[in-house]
């Protein structure tokens, strides 16, 4: 029976892995071994683990004006498997990361770095859709396999779950999607931008200045960059999604005043 189970499992993340090399743009419903309600708990259990390593930024106005960006942009995003959470953290590099099960984490050193509210739209759009589409989960059964996260679920290896905490969303690392996963979080995330009334092109003149300034802060924007690589084909890839857009009227503008207020509080 064991034999038979672990044929099964074996034969199961093969055709995973095979078929996660590519990503339908459009299709958020790829392959997951994960149930949404064991992502929930693994979720849960890496959060446990995240925030003992990130300092929680604990500023009332600034983590309500976080949440109600993420808010607005979960509200256009195509489906929400999750009870989303929205937090900042201390940390002066460029960066913001999604958890799997509906966690997102915004850098401090992000709002300083962004000219607008729809400049950190993009990314919390882009990293919103990492969740919307399970990435995360995806990502980890391709890289480590089915077995180990079902361990992760169990608590049979509490210890690997601190060191994949640490690896994947701790100070000194941030998980590493496949270019399928990236461009289709980018193509969702200009569609979710512009439902919400962002203007998508911020996504491109963020990404643009980054990459500007990555020589003279490279410590700073490393992180995000790692993680998130910019290539001629993802800016072209961005251009292309925006382009193939409906007319639509973008407001974000209108929330300097605010965004410039929260900007403050961080400096």
């Amino acid at each position: 029976m064991k034999k038979w189970f672990a044929y099964i499992t074996l034969l199961l993340t093969t055709t995973y892995i095979q078929s996660g090399c590519a990503v339908n743009q459009g299709d958020i419903h790829g392959i997951n071994l994960i149930s949404i309600e064991q992502e929930k708990q693994l979720g849960d259990k890496f959060v446990s683990e995240i925030e003992q390593q990130h300092k929680v930024y604990n500023d009332v106005e600034t983590t309500a004006y976080v949440e109600r960006v993420g808010r607005r942009l979960l509200a256009n995003a195509r489906e929400v498997p999750f009870q989303f959470t929205f937090k900042v953290v201390t940390d002066e590099s460029v960066n913001a990361f999604a958890v799997p099960g509906g966690h997102l984490y915004v850098h401090t050193g992000l709002i300083k770095a962004a000219g607008s509210e729809d400049e950190l739209a993009a990314v919390m759009a882009h990293e919103i859709n990492h969740g919307v589409a399970r990435h995360g989960t995806r990502q980890m059964t391709q890289q480590y396999g089915y077995n180990l996260v079902l361990q992760l679920l169990l608590g049979d290896n509490p210890g690997m779950l601190t060191q994949l905490a640490t690896s994947l969303f701790g100070t000194a690392g941030s998980m590493a999607y496949s270019r399928g996963m990236e461009n289709q979080a980018d193509y969702l995330g200009v569609e979710t931008m512009a439902k919400s009334g962002y203007d998508p092109n911020a996504m491109v003149t963020f990404f643009t200045k980054l990459d500007a300034i990555s020589g003279q802060k490279s410590n700073q924007v490393a992180q995000f960059f790692s993680s998130h690589p910019l290539t001629s084909e993802r800016l072209t890839n961005v251009k292309n999604a925006i382009a193939q857009l409906p007319p639509l009227k973008y407001n974000g503008t209108q929330d300097r005043k605010e965004f410039s207020r929260i900007k403050s509080r961080i400096k």
